[in-house]
């Protein structure tokens, strides 16, 4: 079954503060998931493009590299990542993206609810299951 794809990604300009373009796809948010996910998306940047330093304050994310290569900012600190590689940005982390390489950089998102939030959402979970809250 196919639930997403890359079909109609979107061209996002200036993301996270950083000039340039990126593209983007949110394969499924957290009204067509269960448990405590956010979101599943995938994202791309150009040769020499940035994803800027942000930092997230209820959620955390895991970033599959695809393909391509890039230099990952966590908390102050480049990491080199290259496709195959798994980064956690933990909440609260302050992290960003940059590609290095002379390809297009791809990546997997899924972002879950952090420790903090993870109790609220599944009241409002509950709640939009009783049908209380929508």
């Amino acid at each position: 079954m196919v639930i997403a794809n890359l079909d109609q990604t979107s061209v996002v300009y200036g993301v996270h503060g950083a000039g340039g373009t990126s593209e983007w796809k949110c394969f499924a948010r957290r009204d067509n998931l269960f448990g405590s996910w956010e979101a599943i998306e995938w994202a791309a940047l150009p040769p020499g493009g940035i994803s800027g330093a942000h930092i997230h304050t209820r959620t955390e994310e895991l970033y599959f590299i695809v393909s391509g290569t890039g230099v990952m900012l966590l908390d102050g600190q480049e990491h080199r990542v290259q496709g195959g590689d798994l980064i956690l940005n933990g909440l609260g982390t302050r992290h960003g993206l940059r590609n290095v390489g002379e390809d297009r950089l791809e990546w997997l998102v899924i972002e879950v609810v952090g420790r903090p939030m993870a109790p609220v959402y599944s009241n409002y979970q509950k709640q939009i299951e009783s049908g209380v809250a929508r």
